[in-house]
């Protein structure tokens, strides 16, 4: 009777086979290993409440990332999901028809919840290719026993002339008064990119990127790469700042090495993990300063320059990969991270329970911003952006003049207009 009942499972198995594990290849950048914790228990989380689903994380470097990506996305190797910044890259990644549209797919609550700002990031002409995560600022965190130390009021480094003075203060002190990883060039590009906010504003920065009144090499431009070489004049980065990596200047800053660093608030967490004692700088002796604001200049003072990151979906992905999204970048998921302080969510609610004064301070900083800038060379996509990149570390190497700057980011744009 065993045997004959066994026979039975087994015909019944081969006619009704089990069902096959969908598995959704889902590519990061995260290298925090805190971080990337909670991202293997979230996926755990997701794949024992899912078991026809298997998520499959795949990992590249930031700068490995950007290289590679659009190479990927043509292979038979693409992931499913990948990690975006939107702006003109996502643009240009939409048209070469590398995206799945996924306004079908979509449950309307979750695109309410993730709020139309952020909606709107992932949607070009009407599609929507992703879902937003998180949003971001470039700040200026600083170390206030260096500020302490040398002498330094903070409230000085309110205006453009006193944060040249505080420079001039931190050297006299021997304190290096900026660090910077200028080899992989993006760090180097927020200085450009906050003066250009500052001195253009929004309406002169969409004006230009249309060719309108001289394009990017009208005159606030030039100005920024002015300040940005009146800065670099100063020799106010460490020591080998051409040759260090993000990671190097962050490490630099936590080790207290720096007294500023003008970064994402994402560097919290990273100049700790790059830090040689992985302690990085206590947070009573760690603070933000709003970039300076520039006498003369168009920019609203309340402006800030960032990012609203998500995820993209190949035009491969699979349904059960959009569905994961959809859950991934809820506000129960999003909260885990928000309240450990790795970033700060977007889904309504998701940043209620942030603890972190720091990722709240920012926060509060971006909703009361006039015009939230994306990152330059994400915002004009990669031809564009690459230059602005370039030309950024080139100024903080004082190698370019900021006419030849302004003109370089003209003609990129040109080319693609």
């Amino acid at each position: 009777m065993k045997k004959l009942a066994l026979a039975a499972m087994l015909s019944v198995a081969a006619i009704f086979p089990a069902a096959a594990q969908e598995v959704v290849d889902w590519m990061h950048i995260a290298s925090i290993p805190e971080e990337v914790a909670l991202m293997e228990a979230a996926v755990a989380e997701y794949e024992a409440a899912n078991p026809d689903v298997k998520i499959n994380m795949q990992f590249l470097e930031n700068e490995a990332f950007k290289a590679k990506l659009t190479t990927l996305l043509q292979s038979d190797a693409a992931p499913d999901i990948f990690y975006s910044w939107g702006g003109g890259v996502l643009t240009e990644q939409a048209a070469a028809g590398v995206l799945r549209p996924v306004e079908d797919l979509v449950d309307p609550a979750v695109a309410e919840a993730l709020g139309s700002g952020g909606m709107s990031a992932f949607t070009r002409d009407g599609h929507i290719y992703g879902l937003p995560q998180q949003v971001s600022e470039v700040v200026l965190w600083y170390n206030k026993a260096l500020f302490e130390q040398a002498g330094v009021d903070p409230a000085s480094l309110e205006t453009w002339d006193g944060f040249l003075a505080a420079i001039q203060t931190f050297k006299d002190a021997g304190i290096t008064p900026l660090a910077v990883g200028a080899k992989d060039k993006w760090p180097a590009h927020f200085w450009w990119s906050k003066l250009v906010v500052r001195l253009a504003g929004q309406d002169a920065f969409d004006a230009a990127r249309k060719g309108e009144n001289g394009g990017f090499a009208a005159e606030p431009f030039v100005k920024a790469g002015e300040m940005f070489l009146q800065l670099a004049a100063l020799e106010p980065f460490q020591e080998g700042f051409l040759a260090a990596s993000y990671g190097d200047a962050s490490g630099y800053f936590g080790d207290g090495k720096a007294a500023m660093h003008l970064m994402g608030d994402w560097d919290y967490g990273a100049m700790k993990d790059n830090s040689a004692n992985k302690e990085g700088i206590p947070d009573d002796q760690l603070g933000i300063l709003p970039f300076p604001t520039i006498e003369g200049g168009a920019g609203d003072p309340t402006d800030t320059l960032g990012g609203i990151n998500g995820w993209l979906f190949h035009k491969n992905a699979s349904d059960a990969a959009v569905k994961f999204m959809e859950w991934y970048t809820s506000a129960e998921v999003g909260s885990r991270f928000g309240n450990a302080g790795f970033f700060i969510p977007i889904a309504a609610g998701a940043a209620d329970g942030m603890t972190n004064p720091f990722k709240v301070q920012i926060a509060q900083s971006i909703n009361n911003a006039h015009w939230h800038a994306i990152f330059f060379d994400q915002e004009l996509g990669p031809q564009v952006g690459g230059v602005v990149n370039d030309i950024s570390a080139e100024l903080a190497g004082n190698a370019l003049s900021a006419e030849e700057a302004a003109e370089l980011v003209e003609e990129a744009a040109a080319d693609i207009r």
